[in-house]
């Protein structure tokens, strides 16, 4: 296999990171809700340059901090933007250390579906934060490596762990999405290995 195959199944790392202070929408955020078609054609011609090229992982990386600032801050309209109508979403394991219900461990489709698990999730933990630390670009597929923090609801007792979130794409969109506890496992799942 060439050097220039093997850099492009390793993928291409982008370093990530959110604000710690909640922000309000900005004006960009407030246009894309008002025009949602605008998000889908700008997400179609993001989804076509190469994985490689700096205007994508520039792009990559303002879209995945403004869906990730967006979770945290409980903006459903804003992280919707990015996820396909029939996302299909799993969890293999409790991603919050064992706090999520049982009945949300497993396969669930669709826009209405992922809301519920993250307002059920948000039970577990009022403060639930994630914290993106570096995305790797498949081309199809990214591979988000960071952080979940947060007290638990009732125990308040902190929780800091790994979280790994493998999104596939379709036309730019969330078609898929499959989040991991362990690197090995998320490794795995996206055909990498350390």
């Amino acid at each position: 296999m060439s050097e220039e195959q093997v850099r492009r199944v390793q993928g291409m790392g982008t370093p990530l990171a959110v604000s710690s202070e909640p922000r309000p929408r900005s004006l960009v955020e407030r246009i894309l809700i008002r025009f949602p078609v605008l998000s889908r054609v700008l997400a179609l011609a993001w989804s076509r340059l190469p994985p490689r090229s700096r205007l994508r992982r520039a792009v990559t990386a303002h879209n995945l901090r403004r869906a990730y600032e967006a979770a945290n801050r409980r903006d459903f309209d804003v992280l919707l933007l990015s996820i396909d109508p029939e996302i299909e979403f799993q969890f293999d394991e409790s991603p919050l250390g064992g706090m999520l219900p049982p009945d949300l461990i497993g396969v669930h489709h669709g826009q209405d579906a992922y809301v519920r698990v993250w307002k059920s999730g948000l039970e577990a933990s009022h403060d639930y934060r994630l914290e993106p630390e570096e995305v790797i670009d498949l081309g199809d597929r990214l591979l988000v490596a960071g952080r979940q923090r947060g007290p638990g609801t009732t125990s308040g007792v902190p929780f800091d762990e790994p979280l790994l979130s493998l999104f596939t794409l379709r036309r730019g969109l969330v078609v898929r999405l499959k989040d991991f506890a362990t690197r090995d496992k998320a490794l795995q799942a996206a055909g990498l290995s350390d």
